[in-house]
Formats: structure tokens, sequence, C-alpha cells
């Protein structure tokens, strides 16, 4: 218990040290993020949130953590994403070069760790979904780019993307019991994004804001997959922790609600893809909620969409049951958000016509 205490605070020492570190670093070499007609922050706030947790888990890993090749491979994909998200951040460059760092990324756990979903259990009553490799490999790939854009989008208001893998990584360490060889790897990961949260969140009236960047939102999607993918496929020398399925429930605000914008997106016409102001978050704040009252909000949601996972998982329920709650979950969301944002609009209308009369 001492040790994992230690092991705590020291994430959290270095990550928040690391950050007072390279802010004036950022500023000098323009790791910024700038004010625009999307982004309603007063000046430029340095990207470094994604390198200072990537970082943190990268030395602290390295001291507490007993390397295996998995874990080394981890470290370097996850080291590439982290570094193309610094560049995406600083200079912008294609999503081509983005997904394809993602798919290497994944490619790498896939022949050095062995981290590639084979296995998606009974999720329609029928027998377990075993892929062959032909098909495995590029449903890997695919999940991870997924994952990794849907944290990516959901990253819009200050502290929800970090706050919902705090959640999901935590939900994952619940359900294996605490008793898992990533219980300090998980640890290490929840300090440095608290650490992050002081900033981001400003805490203190006397810390500078900081944002997670590219390079954040990237490395932690992608650390969220590959994890669930270690924890759900049975190996040579161990069984799955849990159903593949459940993981879906860890991820479920962040997919669910991509998937939501996605088909809103292409229902109106639009390009799925681009960035616009129709997410969850920002339909919470037209309603009238402060960016810090839809914080709150969303993070509920997403703690009880895990606690179902977690509950799920505890009764044992079988996958395919599991599924089908989830797509329930993903048809009610999707109605909801749809009727909330017809109903922000009107008082948003109503608002407008009584400070105009």
């Amino acid at each position: 218990m001492e040790l994992t205490i230690f092991k705590a605070l020291a994430a959290f020492a270095l990550s928040f040290g690391l950050i007072k570190l390279l802010k004036p670093v950022s500023r000098k070499i323009g790791l910024v993020d700038k004010p625009d007609e999307r982004k309603h922050h007063e000046s430029a706030v340095p990207l470094i949130g994604g390198l200072v947790i990537y970082l943190t888990l990268l030395i602290l890993g390295m001291l507490f953590v007993a390397n295996s090749t998995a874990l080394i491979a981890y470290y370097i994909s996850a080291g590439m994403l982290t570094l193309v998200g610094v560049f995406d951040d600083r200079f912008n460059i294609s999503v081509r070069l983005r997904i394809l760092a993602t798919f290497i990324a994944a490619g790498i756990m896939m022949y050095f760790a062995g981290t590639i979903f084979t296995n998606l259990g009974n999720m329609f009553g029928l027998g377990d979904v075993v892929m062959p490799i032909w098909l495995a490999v590029p449903f890997t790939l695919i999940a991870a780019f997924g994952i990794v854009n849907c944290m990516n989008m959901i990253d819009g208001i200050d502290g929800l993307s970090s706050g919902i893998a705090i959640i999901a990584v935590a939900s994952i360490l619940i359900t294996l019991d605490f008793t898992t060889r990533l219980k300090a790897p998980i640890i290490v990961f929840i300090a440095a994004i608290l650490a992050f949260q002081v900033f981001n969140l400003q805490l203190s009236s006397r810390l500078h804001k900081v944002f997670m960047g590219d390079a954040g939102s990237m490395m932690i999607g992608f650390t969220l997959i590959m994890m669930i993918c270690y924890c759900t496929q049975a190996t040579a020398t161990r069984g799955p922790r849990f159903e593949a399925v459940t993981g879906l429930y860890f991820l479920g605000l962040p997919l669910i609600d991509m998937v939501s914008t996605v088909l809103r997106r292409m229902k109106k016409g639009k390009n799925p893809f681009k960035p616009d102001r129709t997410h969850a978050h920002h339909i919470f704040m037209l309603a009238g909620f402060s960016p810090r009252q839809t914080l709150v909000i969303m993070l509920c949601i997403a703690a009880l969409i895990n606690g179902m996972g977690i509950l799920l998982n505890e009764l044992q329920a079988p996958a395919w049951l599991q599924f089908g709650l989830f797509i329930l979950l993903f048809v009610f969301y999707f109605q909801g958000i749809q009727h909330g944002f017809k109903l922000s609009h009107l008082l948003q209308k109503v608002h407008g016509e009584r400070v105009a009369s």
C-alpha cells in the first residue's frame, strides 16, 4: 500500500514538474493553441499535457514496472503517436499521416506484444465470434483508429477527455480486482493526468492553463484500446480477464458520442469528420450550463456507463446481453441528444426574443 501511494505521489510530482519546466519551452517553439472562431480561450495556451503524461509514464514505468517485450512495445508505439501528435499540434499535419501513425503503432503492438482482437465473445448469442488473423488484423487497426479518433473528438472542454480517461482506467482496475500487472502503470497514469488537470482546470489562480493537445488525445485513446485488448484476449499463458463487450462500456461515452455525432452530421448531409459544435457537451452549454457544470454532467454520464460495465461483469452477464444493453444505451443517448439539441435551440430563441423585447 505504501509503495502504491509513493508511486502515485511520484507520478503526480513528476508530471507537475514537467509541466512547469516545459511551459516556457512550448511558447518559444510555438507549441501553443491559439484562439479562433471555434476556440474561445483568450490567449495562446501551451499544448504539452499529452507529452508530459507520456514522459511520466515512460520515466516512472522504467523505474517501477518490470519491463517486458509488451511494455517496451507500448513505450515505442505510444511514444511515436505522442510525437506525431506534437507535430500535429505545432504544424497541423495531414489526417492521412495521423491515420498511418496509428496503424503503425497498432501494428507494433500486434507484432511484438500480441495485442490483437481475435475473440469478441458470444456477443450475438450464437457462439464466440472468433476472427481469423486476416480479419483480426484490420479489425484491430480500425478499433485503434476509432478510439484514438473518438478521444480526439470529445476533447472539447477543459478536463473532459482526461477525466474520461481516469474513469476508464479506474474501471478497468476495479474490474480486475486491483490484481493485475497493469496496476502500477494505471496508478502512474491516473496520477500524471491528475497533475495535468490541476493546470487544465486552473484549480489554483497561480497556475496558468495548459491543454492536452492531439498528442494527448492520440496517446490516451491508444493506451485505452490497448489495455482493453490486453485484458479481453486470451494468450498462451493466461485467459481473458473480462469480456470484450465489457470494454465497450469503459469506452462508452466517447464512443457513443462519436458515433452519434457522425450519424447526425451524415443525416444533415455534412462531412462526418469536419469539426463543429454539435457534441453533447456543446448542447449542454447551449442549454445554459457553464463549462464547469457541463464537465461534471458529462463525467457523471461517463461514470454511470462505466459503472454499468463493472456491474454487468460482476454479475457475470452473458456477452450477448451486455451487447444488447449497450445498443439500447446508444439508441437512448442518440435520441436524447437529438431532442436536447432541438430544445437548446428553442430555449436560445425564446431567450433572444425576451432580450429583444
